[in-house]
């Protein structure tokens, strides 16, 4: 087996507009912390794998597709081996995807050639090596979709199902020492300890962390199914337990609160690994990339015209400016499904890497998993900005926010009949495999 692996700066070098910090309007004014791209590359010696995490909230699918594209051209790789996750931090830059006219020409370039290079980079420095994988229960996060009086909505909820699976893979050189480290995890970068900074949130914080502790090392974060969990820190338990009405969640975080945070999830990674958490895998790629049609449930261009008169006054955000494209000449480009972006990455005939683009909530992945019948199976989402993806269950209560799919610029929700839309789009995956 051989490895590769290297990490390449994201950081804008001119203040541009943040992704999601909830300041939309305005160029972040300083860097906290810097942003990076972080590839890890998989020889079997007949197949390759690539693996590359961003300190990004989400792009849409063109920076994957140049990636990919770049990747078999000049290497061989099959596009569909070519796997690019987001960390979803919501203090990174803004890219193209998520809301409309907030990127950056010159950045967007500027991240193309720096994933190109990072790949570069991880090719020219391939050694022999071995990789081993587990999982552990991981009690880093809480349910968001907390149900009052009926209504389900942005709200702590400590019973409702969660995705719990704390993935990791390591990389490791023919001395036996740590290259590379790649962690799976579904929780919200959302602590906000700035509005107006750069910052690649816990999952960069994690990275440094582990990368430090193993010297030489280049780890990768990938989001699991995150679309409806927080970090349980993030709880106003105050709040909670006096029943106070109003905003459930601290807004108080610093970014000592965030290294708090990153640093109990290195220490949780760092005794797994240290106690033979990991078993070896005997290295075997194979890959298949595939689409899921999802059909919507369109409402029709008064709804959009009813919703940009609602939001008039608030501030610049993804839900206001949609519903202003939508209605002043955007309706027409609208389609009737959405074409989910999948993918199944085979590394060994018992543990396999499924993809995912947009938010996916922890139902999707069930859904998913069970294509794969006993095989350990590790879930990625936020593979593109997209959707918010949920399943039938959270579909039936309401979905998770009323204008979900006015964020991601949709025609409308999505309808029934999800769970095995996922399940056997899988399912014939394998099959191509």
């Amino acid at each position: 087996m051989r490895i590769g692996c290297s990490k390449e700066i994201i950081t804008p070098i001119k203040p541009i507009k943040l992704a999601c910090a909830q300041q939309f309007d305005k160029n972040f004014s300083y860097i906290h912390d810097d942003v990076f791209v972080r590839c890890l590359v998989l020889d079997d010696g007949k197949e390759k794998a690539v693996f590359m995490a961003m300190d990004l909230l989400f792009h849409d699918a063109l920076l994957n597709d140049a990636v990919a594209r770049y990747a078999k051209e000049k290497y061989g790789i099959a596009e569909s081996a070519v796997t690019i996750g987001y960390s979803h931090s919501h203090m990174a830059p803004a890219a193209r995807g998520y809301n409309l006219n907030h990127h950056d020409d010159e950045y967007e370039e500027f991240l193309i050639s720096r994933s190109k290079s990072c790949l570069d980079r991880a090719m020219c420095s391939m050694f022999d090596g071995e990789l081993e994988y587990g999982v552990f229960d991981a009690d880093f996060n809480v349910s968001r979709r907390g149900n009052v009086n009926g209504v389900f909505g942005n709200r702590p909820d400590f019973d409702y199902p969660r995705d719990r699976e704390f993935w990791v893979l390591c990389a490791k050189d023919d001395t036996g020492k740590i290259r590379s480290i790649i962690t799976n995890y579904a929780c919200h970068p959302v602590f906000y300890p700035s509005k107006n900074s750069v910052s690649g949130e816990f999952p960069g914080r994690l990275c440094q962390l582990l990368d430090t502790k193993y010297y030489g090392c280049t780890s990768l974060f990938f989001q699991s199914s995150g679309a409806d969990v927080r970090p349980l820190p993030s709880v106003d338990m105050e709040k909670i337990k006096s029943g106070e009405p109003g905003w459930p969640w601290r807004q108080d975080f610093t970014f000592d609160d965030v290294n708090a945070f990153a640093e109990s999830m290195c220490k949780s990674v760092s005794e797994f690994i240290e106690n033979g958490g990991c078993k070896k895998l005997d290295l075997s790629i194979a890959s298949s990339a595939f689409e899921i049609e999802l059909p919507m449930d369109g409402r029709p261009i008064e709804y959009f015209k009813e919703q940009k008169e609602l939001m008039k006054n608030d501030p610049d955000t993804p839900n206001r400016n949609h519903a202003f494209y939508i209605s002043n000449g955007g309706y027409e480009s609208l389609a009737d499904t959405l074409s989910l972006r999948a993918s199944v990455v085979k590394l060994s005939d018992e543990f396999y890497i499924a993809t995912m683009g947009g938010e996916p909530c922890f139902g999707v992945k069930n859904a998913v998993k069970k294509a794969f019948g006993d095989k350990k199976v590790c879930f990625i989402g936020y593979t593109d900005a997209c959707a918010y993806v949920v399943d039938d269950r959270v579909l039936s209560e309401g979905g998770y926010e009323p204008t979900c799919h006015l964020e991601y610029c949709l025609k409308g929700p999505f309808k029934p009949g999800l769970d095995a839309r996922y399940t056997e789009a899988f399912k014939n995956a394998l099959k191509n495999i």
